[in-house]
């Protein structure tokens, strides 16, 4: 993963953000992997970068912690999640019970509108994979996985699997290998072709068989992280919500 730019820095009169625009930044570059497991947040740069108190952002890390996307350690501070060799197959494990879960009620339900959504983010997907955008297919491929949830119209649904495509994006930067979450291109059009056809059974295997392939492809070893620009993370991704 290449390193941000620098960016400029935040205008002083720029407006502050709320609790949840902060909650939403950090989830957001830790999720799609701008920021590497076990990368310390330093309250006093964060404040600077969000304009905002530093008890507001302990808000915000104690919520970010509640989902277990990051770590708060006494006398320490906050860090992004790094996840043992154990908590990685939890992930995962968890992952195949909620998403079968998930491709069950789709198939029940399907319609006009699930499988047009389904169809224009393959066309994201293969967009990306002809353009050799591997960062951005690896945001996608993440994605497909919460669309799935976000239609089943279960709150539960897509807030438990949000907290776990997130914890799966910092596992995979953790335990990286070249071929890494690189799903092979039928993969996800697969398990789509399979719910349009209401072939629940197929689709939860040709869903667990995908599950299995990223996370057999991961080297499940100890790396170290490169330094990061936190202050261009978070300033290019505020620049872009302007």
């Amino acid at each position: 993963m290449n390193t941000p730019a620098k960016a400029t820095e935040i205008p002083k009169d720029n407006k502050p953000l709320d609790s949840q625009q902060i909650y939403d930044f950090i989830f957001k570059a830790i999720a799609d992997r701008q920021l590497p497991p076990g990368k310390k947040l330093s309250e006093e740069r964060l404040s600077k970068i969000f304009n905002v108190s530093r008890t507001r952002l302990r808000e915000v890390f104690f919520r970010l912690a509640q989902d277990k996307i990051i770590t708060l350690e006494p006398n320490r501070g906050a860090f992004v999640v790094k996840p043992t060799v154990k908590e990685t197959r939890e992930v995962f494990a968890a992952r195949r019970a909620i998403e079968v879960a998930i491709i069950e009620e789709l198939t029940n339900k399907g319609n006009s509108t699930v499988f047009k959504a389904l169809a224009n983010h393959l066309m994201k997907e293969e967009t990306a994979r002809k353009a050799g955008d591997r960062q951005k297919l690896n945001q996608l491929t993440g994605e497909f996985h919460l669309l799935l949830a976000e239609l089943t119209n279960n709150s539960l649904f897509y807030d438990i699997t949000r907290r776990l495509i997130a914890l799966s994006s910092v596992i995979i930067s953790l335990y990286d290998s070249p071929t890494a979450n690189e799903c092979e291109d039928f993969e996800h059009e697969a398990i789509v072709n399979a719910i349009k056809t209401n072939n629940a059974q197929l689709a939860k295997e040709l869903l667990l068989n995908h599950l299995n392939h990223v996370e057999h492809s991961l080297e499940i070893d100890d790396n170290s992280t490169s330094s990061f620009d936190v202050e261009a993370v978070f300033e290019n991704m505020i620049k872009a919500q302007l």
